[in-house]
C-alpha cells in the first residue's frame, strides 16, 4: 500500500460540478489499494465540508484557502497580461500552495495532481517521486475555441492573448508528468502532440447505481443540466435558447424546457422565457431529468468527455446531441443517440423523438445499456490502477 498526495483544485465531495466527480470517483479508486493524502484548495463555500468528517477514501486531509477576492484576481489578470504564465494558472502558482505541495510530496511515493493549472507546483515534488497530471480537458484547445466566439472585443482580444501561454504551459505539464491521464482518446493524441511522455485514457464515468431510470411517466418536456459558469455549457444554452427552441416551439407551442445547473446571469430569450424553467442549482436532479421526455446537449466546443451525456444515458434517457458534445462516449447515431450540428437539424431531432415514444424508449434502453457495459466508474478504476502500480514499481 503505497502513500499518494492528491491535489485538487477544490474539495471533491460531496460532487456537484463536472470536474469534482471525476475527480472523486479517481480518489476512491485509488484509496482501494493506497493511503490518500489529499490537498485541496478550499473555496468559501467548502468550509464547512472540510470540517465534517472525513470520508473513508481520505487518509488525511489538508488545504489552502484559495483567495478570490477583487484584489487578488486583478493581481493575477496583471501579471498573466505581463507575465509568461497564463492567466489561469496564477491563481494555483502562491508560494503558499507550493509549500505546501513540497511538504506533502515528501511524504508521498507518487503525487497526483488533479487539473492542469495546479501542475504550477509540480516542480516541487522531489526527484524520483512520480508524477500523475489528470487533465479533465485540452485546455489551450477549449480557449481559442472560447476566444473565437467571444463577440466582445477587449474580452475576445484578452482571451486570445492566453493561447500561445497557456499552449506553452499545457505542454511543459504534459512533459513534466510521468503519466498523463486524458478524458478521451481525442485528447489523449493531442496531449501526446504536445509532448507527453505516457498518456492514458482514462474515461469519464457515471454512477450507475445513483443514476437509474424513472419509474414515473414522462412529461413531453426537454432538459439540459449544466452549470452556466462554464463557457461551453453557456454558450451552448445561449444557441439553443435562440436558435432551436424557438423552431421547436413553432410546432409544440406548449412545450417546456428545463435548465438545471447554477444560471449566473443567464438572459433567456423573451420570446421563449414563457416555456423554460430556469431551477440554478438543486440537491437532487434526477427527478428533473427523470420525467423529461428529451435529454439535450447543444454544446459546441469543449474537450473530454461530458458527464452530463453519462449521466442521461444512466437515466435511460432518449439524448439528442451535437457531435461535440458526445465525444469521447461511443454513442452510435440512432441507436444509443440522435446527432445534430445545425439548428433546424437539433429541433428536427427533438420534435421526432416527441412524437415517436417508442423509438424513444429504445433509444434510452440501449444509451443505459451502453454506460452499464462501458462506463461504471468502478471498470474504469480497475482499469487505471496498474498504471499506478507500474510507476510505483520503477
Amino acid at each position: 500500500m503505497a502513500r499518494v498526495l492528491m491535489v485538487t483544485s477544490r474539495l471533491p465531495w460531496p460532487p456537484t460540478e463536472g470536474h469534482q466527480l471525476r475527480s472523486w470517483h479517481l480518489l476512491r479508486a485509488l484509496s482501494r489499494k493506497h493511503r490518500v493524502t489529499l490537498l485541496s484548495c478550499l473555496r468559501p463555500e467548502d468550509v464547512e465540508t472540510a470540517s465534517g468528517e472525513l470520508p473513508a477514501a481520505v487518509t488525511r486531509l489538508a488545504f489552502h484557502h484559495l483567495r478570490q477576492d477583487r484584489i487578488s484576481t486583478a493581481m493575477q489578470l496583471a501579471s498573466s497580461v505581463g507575465g509568461r504564465l497564463p492567466f489561469v494558472v496564477h491563481r494555483y502558482g502562491g508560494a503558499e500552495l507550493r509549500a505546501k505541495v513540497a511538504e506533502l510530496a515528501r511524504e508521498a511515493d507518487l503525487v497526483h495532481f488533479d487539473m492542469l493549472p495546479l501542475m504550477a507546483c509540480a516542480d516541487q515534488v522531489p526527484t524520483g517521486i512520480p508524477v500523475v497530471y489528470n487533465a479533465h480537458n485540452v485546455e489551450h484547445v477549449l480557449l481559442r475555441a472560447r476566444g473565437d466566439n467571444e463577440s466582445r472585443p477587449l474580452h475576445r482580444a484578452f482571451l486570445r492573448s492566453q493561447i500561445d501561454r497557456l499552449n506553452r504551459f499545457e505542454a511543459d505539464a504534459s512533459r513534466r508528468a510521468d503519466l498523463v491521464l486524458a478524458c478521451s482518446e481525442q485528447d489523449r493524441v493531442q496531449l501526446v502532440d504536445l509532448g507527453a511522455r505516457a498518456a492514458i485514457t482514462v474515461p469519464n464515468g457515471v454512477d450507475l447505481d445513483g443514476n437509474q431510470p424513472g419509474k414515473e411517466n414522462e412529461d413531453g418536456s426537454l432538459v439540459f443540466v449544466g452549470q452556466m459558469g462554464w463557457f461551453p455549457n453557456r454558450d451552448g444554452a445561449e444557441w439553443f435558447l435562440s436558435d432551436v427552441l424557438p423552431r421547436v416551439l413553432a410546432r409544440k407551442p406548449g412545450l417546456r424546457f428545463t435548465l438545471v445547473g447554477k444560471a449566473q446571469g443567464l438572459q433567456v430569450p423573451a420570446n421563449v422565457a414563457a416555456n423554460v424553467d430556469v431551477t440554478g442549482f438543486v440537491d437532487d436532479l434526477r427527478p428533473l431529468v427523470q420525467r423529461a421526455s428529451v435529454y439535450v446537449v447543444p454544446l459546441r466546443m469543449g474537450s473530454g468527455t461530458r458527464l452530463k451525456v453519462l449521466e442521461a444515458m444512466a437515466f435511460g434517457k432518449a439524448i439528442v446531441t451535437t457531435s461535440i458534445g458526445s465525444e469521447g462516449i461511443d454513442l452510435e447515431d440512432g441507436v444509443h443517440a440522435e446527432f445534430a450540428d445545425d439548428a433546424q437539424g437539433f429541433a428536427d431531432r427533438i420534435l421526432a423523438l416527441l412524437n415517436d415514444p417508442t423509438h424513444r424508449a429504445a433509444l434510452g434502453r440501449e444509451a443505459r445499456r451502453l454506460a452499464e457495459a462501458r462506463y461504471g466508474w468502478d471498470a474504469i478504476g480497475d482499469a487505471m490502477l496498474p498504471y499506478y502500480d507500474r510507476l510505483l514499481a520503477a
